[in-house]
């Protein structure tokens, strides 16, 4: 499921992109996509499917998402893509910015590469021009690096050629992860990577610079006074946001508390359907694309009024505690604003069952 989400949120991204020099292939997201050897794309390529694959040539940026995405053509300017398996075989005139579970990269980039994910794969046969950034699980570099090689990893294992530094930071929950330097490997500069276990250098590894290994270092952190003055922060904000409600809604405050005493019920029904009904229904509109500009106010509008919600009930509460200790009928709103926030704040602030206070407030 969470695939698809992020399937669709990645189409819908590309849809906003400027398309006017596009030459687009296909734009849904259960469309398999091809382009054929033969064709040759002038301008950029932006696609969205299940299966995409180019054979192609690309004159401009490939941008794309999908479930697998293959590469075989050449592409003049960037590839920008996001799918489950990646893999580029063909020659890229720019820089690799992906983003996925398997990537590999099996040919010349002329620039940078960036990659995200948990195997991230360059083959014998590829050549970055520049830098690389990685982060992921696995990283495995047997070709060619031109600068450096820097991110972070849980394990890797380089046997190709670093042009200038290797900087990794290798750690997996606390776990003692390794680094490879296998037979074969050349690195032009320094060696410097962060992890709990020695990297394994082999003999006929070649480093022209030094070798640094650092340990993680682990930081104790007392979290009180940061949780503190965080609640004290949002205690505050709370009492300026009811005040400026107070002065300036007083009339619609007291038809709320009306409807609160009189139809709970009737209250809690509103309050149901616009917190479950309205992030659909903006989603709904967003798909749409014509409609994404009334779905941001919609979504906006809606976590307006889950934060005023809590405002309110607070101070419907703290009027119902002087009420009831005072024994006051009619009071300030203000005077029931004050206790109504610090107390709902410090309840909402209760390990596990806070967040579900917080839920009937709204």
């Amino acid at each position: 499921m969470l695939k698809k989400v992020n399937r669709v949120v990645l189409f819908l991204a590309l849809c906003l992109l400027p398309l006017s020099t596009a030459k687009a292939a296909g734009t849904k997201a259960a469309e398999n996509i091809y382009v054929p050897k033969e064709e040759i794309v002038s301008g950029n390529l932006y696609a969205a499917g299940q299966s995409i694959t180019i054979d192609g040539n690309i004159s401009g940026d490939l941008i794309v998402a999908g479930q697998s995405i293959v590469v075989n053509g050449r592409v003049d300017g960037d590839v920008i893509a996001a799918a489950q398996d990646i893999t580029i075989n063909g020659e890229v005139g720019g820089n690799i910015r992906v983003a996925g579970n398997s990537l590999n990269i099996n040919n010349a980039v002329a620039r940078n590469v960036n990659a995200f994910g948990a195997n991230i794969v360059f083959g014998p046969n590829a050549h970055v021009g520049w830098d690389a950034y990685v982060a992921g699980a696995n990283v495995t570099v047997r070709g060619a690096i031109e600068g450096d090689l820097s991110g972070y990893a849980a394990q890797s294992i380089i046997s190709g050629k670093i042009g200038k530094n290797i900087d990794l930071k290798l750690n997996n929950g606390g776990e003692a992860q390794k680094l490879t330097i296998a037979s074969g490997a050349t690195i032009g500069g320094n060696l410097e990577y962060t992890s709990q276990a020695v990297a394994d250098v082999s003999a006929d590894a070649s480093i022209s610079g030094t070798v640094n290994h650092k340990l993680p270092i682990v930081k104790e952190v007392n979290l009180f006074w940061p949780w503190v003055f965080a609640k004290l922060f949002m205690i505050g904000a709370a009492l300026v946001i009811g005040l400026l409600l107070i002065l300036t809604g007083k009339k619609t405050v007291n038809k709320m508390f009306s409807l609160m005493e009189k139809k709970p019920g009737k209250a809690i029904l509103t309050g149901l359907l616009i917190f479950f009904v309205t992030p659909p229904a903006a989603l709904i509109l967003m798909i749409t694309i014509i409609g994404i500009p009334l779905a941001l106010v919609l979504g906006a509008l809606w976590m307006v009024a889950i934060y005023v919600g809590k405002i309110i009930a607070a101070i419907f509460l703290g009027n119902l505690l002087i009420k009831n200790l005072f024994k006051k009928k009619d009071q300030s709103l203000v005077w029931s604003l004050l206790p109504g926030v610090i107390f709902c704040w410090l309840i909402f602030a209760i390990p596990f069952i806070g967040w579900l206070l917080g839920l009937v407030a709204i």
